[in-house]
């Protein structure tokens, strides 16, 4: 585990845009790594502010508490953990439901499966409960899941066989964030990383 957590390595810092378009905020759903700044390119008649998940279902625009606030509606903001982060338009969300979702990710540098030319991994990210990984060999297979937090905390360990080239693992009790998952078959070992939401 601990020759795993070593491939995890500061990235370069990136700065992302995000416009104003209409009432809407392009794009409305944006992935970056810690320390990564986003700019938000809109003016004072689209103020916005950070809400909690709960006040950005509800489409209201109770600012949450620390979050960052830009009441001219264009600014920099710096990321420096990892997280999910919420805004919304504090003048149209209730009209228009402008809002939009930042998820911010720890930058690694293991491989990614889901480009795997024999299997792939699905969704990244992660937005039910269900992480499946599907082998373009359908013959069955035994394999062993292991999915890791970043501080190297086994959270999830699953074994099985394929079906139809086909296996789910269950990653209901897994909190929001990024996770080391180990796949292993008797093909051999692989990794990857993956952003629950």
């Amino acid at each position: 585990m601990i020759a795993m957590m070593a491939f995890i390595q500061i990235q370069a810092q990136i700065t992302d845009t995000i416009k104003v378009e209409g009432f809407s905020y392009v794009p409305a759903e944006l992935t970056v790594n810690v320390g990564d700044t986003v700019v938000f390119m809109g003016n004072d008649f689209h103020p916005l502010t950070e809400v909690s998940e709960a006040t950005w279902t509800n489409n209201e625009a109770t600012p949450l508490e620390g979050g960052f606030d830009l009441p001219a509606g264009n600014g920099k903001v710096t990321f420096e953990s990892a997280g999910i982060h919420y805004y919304v338009c504090t003048a149209h969300i209730e009209s228009n439901q402008m809002k939009g979702m930042i998820t911010v990710v720890s930058p690694t540098t293991l491989p990614d499966v889901s480009g795997n030319e024999s299997f792939s991994v699905y969704p990244i990210p992660l937005t039910g409960s269900a992480l499946h990984i599907t082998f373009k060999n359908q013959l069955q297979k035994s394999i062993a899941i292991s999915v890791y937090d970043l501080a190297g905390n086994l959270r999830i360990s699953s074994n099985g066989s394929t079906s139809n080239g086909h296996y789910a693992v269950d990653c209901s009790d897994l909190p929001k964030g990024l996770f080391l998952l180990k796949l292993s078959t008797d093909e051999g070992e692989n990794y990857t990383k993956f952003v629950k939401q």
